[in-house]
């Protein structure tokens, strides 16, 4: 997955280890000062599975136009209700000219794809990562 160039909003969408190739993008984005809209979802099992994580705090915390959205299904500890359970972009906006690339286990890149073509996003890239690589294909 390579991130292409441009100014236009992108949305990076990770599951599990997903976030592996999200991290190095925005990396690069906070490297170069992109001034992009970037918007970052994460789901995961709980805080402690979450690979990653402070990465992705300091990144974020780098780019004057990011923000992130975390989901855990089983979170330890405090944590806000709204971002409990499988990740979900219905309470994220989304703009329609957004460049999505999504990576994770196949049901997680179904679930966003679904999620991403009703706000009118269709400018989507995908990897899979994750236990069904094998029967994906």
């Amino acid at each position: 997955m390579t991130l292409r160039p441009g100014d236009g909003p992108v949305l990076f969408a990770s599951g599990g280890i997903g976030c592996t190739p999200m991290i190095s993008m925005l990396a690069e984005l906070a490297a170069t000062g992109s001034p992009r809209q970037i918007i970052v979802v994460h789901g995961d099992r709980d805080q402690f599975s979450h690979p990653f994580r402070a990465e992705l705090a300091q990144l974020v915390a780098k780019l004057e136009d990011a923000q992130a959205h975390v989901f855990y299904e089983l979170p330890v500890g405090e944590w806000p209700a709204e971002r409990t359970g499988l990740a979900d972009l219905r309470g994220v906006p989304v703009p329609a000219n957004t460049t999505a690339h999504l990576c994770g286990p196949v049901p997680f890149l179904r679930a966003m794809r679904t999620q991403l073509l009703a706000a009118g996003v269709t400018d989507i890239h995908y990897e899979v990562f994750g236990p069904d690589v094998v029967s994906a294909g």
